[in-house]
């Protein structure tokens, strides 16, 4: 990221990502898409490795093709409205939800920890704004990729040992709680957004300085501190009350419009996901001896702090409801 080029490449992916937020129109949309699709390909150029570039395709032709499908329906929908359903799979495929994910485990495998970082979550951002564009009619139809992608990425991530792809078939299943998210209302939508992005944040902030692949790595390190604040991270990303990931999925629950067959399907991924985020991390909660406790006191105010941002959202609403 130190040559002047990456930061005209960023601010491409910013720019592309409001222009799409405040399209009125269709080709405004299509033209923020690819905007930011030839925004991000640079970007994930980090090291110039043969896998880097193996990615960039594996990456543009599910999204050139989802970007083909979208203006080609745009154009017909014209003439018939119930085209207007192929957009919606159009940014599904740009997202990588079930069953359009073929492309994001192998994409996701192949990048360097900070395009992985984008691509899980400011990616997420235009297609999904996109989406909430579309009437509640249409938003309806796409409830049950919203079930099958959280259902899939409940059960795609169990198994998993390499932290990418845990991280990516968590991603799978809460794309599919934002699609229901749409389905509520958009200050739900954005709160989820921000929410999913922050706990991410957290989670590859502390994994940046570890050369590490497998899960069972990422808690070797020597410092207490840093091992249980990734712990608990995850299981915030994984929806454990009452940590503020839980929040986000129970503000979904609460306004959503999705029938209860959905609302089922969308609460057993949920609990699929976070069974394997449990099993990651019981065993090295658990395996703390006193030791490490005294290590943990002595730094209070850090550990404070990350308890009040996982932890206040519950008090908030429970003061106001």
């Amino acid at each position: 990221m130190k040559s002047p080029s990456k930061l005209l490449f960023v601010f491409l992916l910013i720019s592309s990502t409001y222009l799409v937020a405040s399209s009125s129109n269709w080709l405004t949309t299509w033209m923020g898409l690819e905007i930011n699709m030839l925004g991000y390909i640079p970007l994930i150029f980090m090291k110039e490795s043969s896998s880097e570039s193996e990615a960039a395709v594996k990456y543009l032709i599910p999204q050139s093709l989802g970007s083909t499908i979208f203006i080609s329906s745009a154009i017909t929908s014209m003439y018939f409205n119930n085209m207007q359903i192929l957009m919606v799979i159009a940014m599904c495929l740009k997202l990588g939800v079930a069953p359009f994910h073929f492309w994001f485990p192998p994409v996701m495998l192949s990048l360097q920890l900070t395009p992985a970082f984008i691509l899980l979550t400011w990616q997420k951002i235009a297609p999904i704004l996109a989406i909430s564009s579309f009437n509640s009619f249409i938003v309806k139809s796409v409830m049950p990729i919203a079930m099958i992608s959280a259902l899939w990425g409940g059960i795609g991530g169990i198994n998993q040992t390499d932290i990418r792809s845990l991280l990516t078939y968590s991603s799978i299943g809460h794309t599919g709680w934002m699609l229901a998210s749409v389905y509520s209302n958009y200050a739900i939508l954005i709160i989820y957004l921000l929410t999913y992005i922050l706990i991410n944040i957290s989670i590859y902030s502390l994994l940046f300085k570890e050369d590490s692949k497998s899960s069972k790595q990422l808690f070797f390190s020597k410092e207490p501190m840093k091992i249980f604040m990734l712990a608990i991270s995850i299981l915030s990303l994984g929806g454990l009350p009452p940590l503020v990931g839980f929040i986000m999925k129970l503000l979904v629950l609460m306004f959503t419009k999705a029938t209860l067959v959905i609302i089922f399907g969308l609460i057993i991924g949920a609990l699929m996901s976070l069974f394997y985020y449990l099993s990651l991390t019981f065993s090295v909660l658990l395996s703390f001896n006193k030791i490490h406790f005294i290590k943990l006191q002595m730094i209070t105010k850090n550990m404070v702090m990350f308890f009040l941002v996982q932890i206040l959202p519950l008090t908030l609403i429970l003061f106001f409801f």
